[in-house]
């Protein structure tokens, strides 16, 4: 039987503080509060690492502590008045509760059960006024730490704040293993060194030029520009997810083709392909933006990222305008990827009171795979290799939902040897069996790319050959083309 105990975690920080939200926290809370009390998924952020042979829980409890004490967003309480403005209060000392599943040497569960068991508890909503926001768990096996598993609030973090934490907690763990001093923490801006940025008035140009690209954004969306195709299902919402080791391979191979990078290019399939379904002239589109270009941020753990909402043309007549568009969409949204989320609302609420009509629901792209360090090794740009890596390819419906905020939502993440290709949609504009096809497409599309030439045809035509027979039936030939 598991042991089930607990253990208290203190950490002092040193510095107090207290300052307004930044633009990408100030965001995130307003999404949490719209929602509330319902709890999204992505609302918490879950990590595990394993833990090096020959330390204690003592020892694992320490470097915990030493992640809190270097990132004042662990340690972060928020408050909000009654007029819905909310201040951080970073806290120089406190304790966290660290949970500990100690499973005997004959017990059947597995590390991966007890760990996955764990996380799902986790991630209910924070106290965000009482609680800070990060929880940990320690399992063992007969008192001896194998894993470490954490829970973030997206208040705290955003994903590849979730992925430093985790290599930065790997790092401390291995240290202790080695004898050897623990690695420094990395310059970076803490959220509230942001949040007096953003206020100064470098940081308020960021802000109207953002806001001024919006409005001329969003005045060239037209009411119908995603018309429902089918009668919705219940729920509502479905969510896709497709992983391939083909598609990393090819998406690499592909963008060294094409000159541009795999984001670019993850985009420009996405357009292809959900042309088929727009009538135009253009795709109401947000594109989230990590907001890591600038030095000071590279390593800051907090919620950074924000979407740029773009009208997107349509009328690309060949694949390499189709890159070069998205490249232009791509290049204009980090340009104005960080402001004030509050103002940018009050902009398209003008313009819709202008119109008459309120903007409708919109789709959403969030390349966080292309974010992963590129692994070592000569290039795959064989057809047959490609079709060999694509057999390994899984799919499933993780997820369904009543109400979303968007009308379609396509995400990458994984590793970088496996892509996770994530596709959820309102099933009245996409039906289950298009989200699959969608999906199966997408890679035997982004496959073809990496080795031969593909017209705008060929994307329908593979959606048609997915739709069809509800799987990847499209194979390369020698020459790249699709059969």
């Amino acid at each position: 039987m598991i042991t089930e105990s607990s253990v208290e975690c203190e950490f002092h920080g040193g510095r107090a503080r207290r300052a307004p939200l930044s633009w990408g926290q100030q965001g995130t809370w307003d999404v949490i509060r719209h929602w509330y009390p319902q709890t999204k998924p992505f609302f918490v952020l879950t990590r595990w690492v394993p833990v090096p042979l020959l330390l204690s829980p003592g020892d694992v409890v320490e470097q915990l502590a030493e992640l809190m004490r270097r990132h004042e967003s662990l340690r972060t309480l928020y408050h909000a008045s009654e007029r819905g403005e909310v201040v951080q209060e970073v806290l120089p000392r406190g304790v966290v509760t660290v949970e500990l599943h100690d499973r005997p040497a004959d017990d059947p569960v597995s590390f991966a059960d007890i760990v996955t068991g764990y996380l799902q508890r986790a991630t209910g909503g924070f106290d965000h006024e009482r609680e800070v926001p990060i929880r940990f768990a320690v399992a063992l096996h007969e008192g001896i730490p194998v894993l470490v598993a954490f829970a973030v609030s997206h208040l705290s973090a955003d994903y590849l704040s979730a992925d430093l934490l985790a290599a930065e907690l790997t790092a401390l763990l291995q240290a202790r293993v080695d004898g050897t001093p623990a690695p420094p923490a990395r310059p970076a801006w803490q959220p509230v060194d942001l949040a007096t940025f953003e206020r100064s008035p470098q940081g308020q140009l960021l802000n109207v030029e953002a806001v001024r690209h919006l409005r001329q954004q969003v005045q060239r969306l037209t009411p119908g520009l995603l018309p429902a195709r089918a009668a919705p299902a219940t729920p509502r919402f479905f969510r896709g997810e497709l992983e391939s080791d083909a598609m990393p391979v090819a998406l690499r191979a592909a963008a060294r083709r094409h000159r541009t990078t795999t984001s670019v290019l993850l985009l420009s399939v996405g357009l292809g392909l959900l042309r088929r379904f727009c009538p135009g002239p253009v795709l109401p589109l947000d594109i989230m933006q990590s907001n890591r270009f600038a030095p000071e941020l590279f390593h800051t753990v907090s919620s950074l990222n924000q979407a740029v909402r773009t009208a997107v043309e349509l009328s690309a007549g060949s694949v390499a305008d189709l890159v070069d568009r998205a490249t232009r969409v791509m290049a204009q949204a980090r340009a104005h990827a960080r402001y004030d989320g509050r103002a940018a609302g009050q902009v398209v609420t003008a313009v819709a009171r202008t119109r008459g009509t309120d903007f409708e629901s919109g789709c959403q792209f969030n390349d966080m795979w292309s974010t992963l360090p590129r692994p070592a090794g000569r290039p795959v740009t064989d057809a047959a290799q490609l079709d060999r890596l694509a057999a390994a390819t899984t799919f499933d419906w993780p997820q369904k939902a009543d109400a979303e905020g968007m009308a379609v939502f396509l995400d990458t993440r994984g590793t970088p040897q496996r892509l996770q290709l994530s596709l959820m949609a309102d099933t009245a504009l996409l039906p289950p069996d298009d989200i699959r096809a969608f999906l199966f497409a997408f890679e035997r599309v982004t496959m073809a790319l990496a080795v031969g030439e593909v017209t705008l045809a060929d994307f329908q035509a593979v959606f048609d050959g997915c739709r069809a027979d509800a799987g990847p039936v499209n194979k390369l030939t020698k020459s790249g083309q699709l059969s």
